[in-house]
């Protein structure tokens, strides 16, 4: 079945590509509207080298969902086509209303759920309208990847871009791709620009010594390890591997190896099958020399998170257009997230017990202990870590510089499929008291006014008793 929602997509593609055909005349402004995590990224820099080789006169704005606010200096802005990424399906509202409204032309690509409308002037992609899962078929990345290849073959090569935003978006699940992702990179593998092997999924395993990629690593988080360079010396020495060697020259029998002491190190954690999966498995290499920076693909989607999660997407947008003279300051931006998430994880190992229990979620307040901004990351490295417990969905809720709330929420798929949706029930919830919010089904995000957090869980709560009923 999934086969005939894959054609749906690739015709709802056609259809965005034919739509912008006729604007990439060299006449037509053009602004492009994308998202900071690594998928908003690719996606941003797969239509801007698109644009830039038709000379399409463009600019690029990278940012968190725009407000109403956001969307009405937007339209004040002198431009005629706007592209929005990795957003948009949530803003449709403010964007008939500050852009179309005003005649200006507009193309959404997004992999968020939203209710569309057939405007002369709109153009969109969603993987939703196709009977698709925006969760796990296809991110943002693939979608603008389908929209350029439509345009030119020469784009091809850009298919690493797109499963770099997958990768980004946990889309890579345990069982490997599945939908639009799983073709584009079976299509990846064949047309010889993506290389297939396995090994420790460790960040920076190609990067840095293994001693110091064992310090650094939070995903996963290694129990006894992460954080304590002792430790990891001692472990390598158990094993005779040098301290300065890189994993990726290791060889597979003597990942294994480090594998199944890691295991035996971290303790309980090794026993669930997320932690195992997470640590071991599938390593993608882009074989090409298109995309710049590192050639691991799980690498790369770390590299250019981590810069939008430092508040500098610019810089991994800067290489991932190509832009190699970028790559240590990225890697750079690297470092410091590592080590920021290093204490951030220690902080939340140190307050599981904290967690509050509501009827149908748990959830913990985190004050300004950690930063608003790599609150749903440090949740997700939690529960791929084995150390949150995942019976229920859980929320972290942490202050931020402007004076709100910024709550991240994460789920499974086992829970999503007792019928939990994360982004329509906090979507609802965040409405109600004030704020907005909306995301997938396994993972959502909001803000908030800070004095209704307890009107806030209960009406989540509430909300979220007839979930799966």
């Amino acid at each position: 079945m999934i086969r005939a929602e894959i054609k749906r997509f690739r015709r709802a593609s056609e259809e965005v590509a034919a739509f912008l055909r006729p604007r990439l005349d060299g006449r037509t402004r053009v602004k492009v509207v994308s998202h900071t995590d690594a998928d908003g990224i690719a996606s941003a820099a797969i239509v801007a080298r698109c644009l830039y080789s038709y000379n399409v006169p463009f600019a690029v704005k990278l940012s968190r969902p725009p407000s109403d606010e956001d969307i009405a200096q937007l339209g004040a802005e002198n431009y005629d086509l706007y592209f929005f990424l990795d957003q948009g399906s949530a803003q449709l509202d403010a964007i008939n209303k500050h852009l179309l409204a005003r005649g200006k032309e507009v193309i959404i690509i997004d992999h968020h759920p939203g209710q569309f409308f057939e405007n002369p002037n709109l153009s969109y992609l969603n993987p939703h309208n196709c009977g698709l899962n925006g969760s796990t078929d296809v991110s943002a990345s693939g979608a603008a990847f389908s929209v350029v290849e439509q345009l030119d073959l020469c784009f091809r090569p850009l298919i690493g871009l797109a499963l770099v935003g997958a990768i980004g978006d946990r889309q890579e699940l345990f069982s490997g791709f599945a939908g639009v992702n799983d073709t584009l990179l079976k299509r990846a593998v064949d047309l010889g620009f993506v290389r297939e092997s396995e090994g420790l999924r460790l960040t920076r395993r190609s990067l840095v010594p293994a001693v110091e990629c064992l310090r650094t690593s939070v995903r996963p988080y290694l129990m006894g390890l992460s954080g304590n360079a002792f430790s990891c010396r001692s472990l390598l020495d158990t094993l005779g591997i040098s301290h300065s060697s890189l994993i990726s020259d290791l060889g597979v029998e003597t990942e294994r190896r480090l594998a199944d002491a890691i295991f035996s190190k971290v303790g309980a954690p090794a026993a669930k099958e997320e932690f195992r999966r997470t640590l071991w498995g599938t390593i993608l290499t882009a074989i090409t020399e298109d995309l710049g920076g590192p050639k691991e693909l799980g690498e790369y989607a770390a590299v250019i998170d981590a810069c939008g999660n430092m508040r500098r997407p610019e810089v991994g947008f800067a290489l991932a257009v190509g832009d190699g003279s970028y790559q240590m300051d990225a890697l750079g931006l690297l470092s410091s997230y590592q080590e920021q998430m290093l204490k951030s994880m220690e902080w939340l190992v140190s307050k599981l017990a904290s967690f509050k229990s509501a009827s149908h979620f748990r959830y913990i307040y985190t004050g300004n202990a950690v930063d608003s901004a790599i609150l749903g990351e440090l949740l997700s490295l939690a529960i791929e870590s084995a150390l949150i417990s995942m019976e229920q969905p859980v929320l972290g809720i942490a202050d931020t510089v402007d004076g709100y709330l910024k709550v991240s929420a994460r789920a499974t798929l086992s829970l999503v499929a007792t019928g939990v949706n994360l982004g329509q029930a906090i979507s609802r919830a965040a409405t109600a008291v004030g704020g907005y919010g909306g995301g997938h089904d396994v993972s959502a995000a909001a803000r908030i006014p800070r004095c209704r957090l307890e009107d806030f869980v209960t009406e989540l709560d509430r909300i979220m008793s007839g979930v799966g009923r």
